[in-house]
């Protein structure tokens, strides 16, 4: 690698770095976690967890990051994590020891996950919500109010982290399909088959959508725009504006998948959700109210909760206001 191409991989990881790294608001952190906590509230509460002790033990694969259990765990003990991560979302949306209540949810959680998808197939379902909240086990919790809170690096990266994973998976998900089917995975007739095939698993009528199926512009128009979306997801979500309409993206195709093969990846839509949303909001707006005064919780020499911290990038200064001089 030459001197010049090193120079300017040590600029961009530094630029990168300093761009998480920014101070960010409290408030925003309470957010992006409490959404999350929800997001894996509702996959808890929302599944027979019970399932998995009705399995018989030549169909599990003990592969995954359960691999060391070596029995079928019960149905009271399955029960048992499921309360448990139940009552750490309700301590996150409570605040009440939000940080420990969000490491409980998340373990409880991972690994019933982890469990269901130990048999058959990998199941996908759920990696993104799991893999999204893992920068948030490690974030401190605010104090309350979190309005009246100084702007502060604490706060800022576990969000921004988030979001980060959030891309990286959206990209690596579209990478893989390049790396084992090339551009074949668009311009063959991969997507007309896998309509075909999945047809049954659909909610509406199996006719219509093998009348899709046997579109080949169309089926290649979709492949094409799913792959495009995954590939450029770090550019969307690098963008503030851009974010929610992201959401919108994802939410379309990810429905698409379900009203075709019937597979419901709502977890994902509501993960991207749950991170991209509250991040596209200005700086000094919360999702839930009014956006704040300048001055509130104020700290001296901070010049308040939103103003931004010395040597904080241009777009968050821009974003709150302040004046950018070169």
């Amino acid at each position: 690698m030459s001197g010049t191409a090193g120079s300017s991989l040590r600029r961009a990881a530094l630029a990168v770095d300093r761009a998480l790294l920014a101070p960010g608001p409290a408030y925003r952190l309470v957010e992006v976690r409490t959404l999350l906590a929800l997001v894996v509230g509702l996959r808890l509460a929302t599944r027979d967890w019970t399932a998995i002790a009705r399995r018989p033990a030549t169909l599990t694969d003990h592969g995954n990051v359960m691999g060391w259990l070596a029995l079928t765990p019960p149905a009271w003990l399955l029960v048992t994590v499921q309360v448990a991560g139940l009552a750490g979302v309700a301590l996150v949306v409570a605040r009440r020891g939000g940080r420990a209540g969000f490491v409980l949810a998340w373990c409880a959680y991972t690994a019933l996950a982890a469990l269901w998808g130990s048999s058959g197939k990998v199941l996908h379902n759920d990696v993104l919500t799991v893999t999204v909240a893992v920068a948030l086990l490690f974030a401190a919790d605010p104090p309350r109010p979190a309005h009246t809170a100084p702007r502060a690096p604490a706060w800022g990266w576990p969000p921004r982290a988030a979001l980060a994973t959030l891309a990286t998976v959206y990209f690596l998900t579209g990478a893989q399909k390049l790396r084992h089917s090339g551009t074949e995975w668009v311009f063959s007739d991969n997507m007309s088959w896998v309509l075909r095939q999945g047809a049954g698993g659909s909610l509406f009528s199996t006719r219509w959508v093998q009348t899709v199926a046997d579109q080949p512009v169309l089926t290649q128009a979709l492949a094409g725009g799913a792959l495009a979306l995954e590939l450029t997801a770090p550019l969307w979500l690098a963008i503030r504006v851009a974010r929610i309409p992201f959401v919108l993206a994802v939410a379309a195709m990810h429905g698409s998948i379900w009203a075709f093969l019937g597979l419901d990846y709502s977890a994902w839509v509501l993960t991207a959700a749950a991170v991209a949303v509250p991040l596209a909001l200005r700086p000094d707006r919360r999702l839930l109210g009014r956006a704040l005064r300048r001055g509130a919780g104020t700290v001296p020499g901070t010049g308040g909760a939103d103003a931004p911290a010395p040597g904080a990038p241009d777009d968050e200064k821009r974003l709150t206001g302040a004046t950018v001089r070169p």
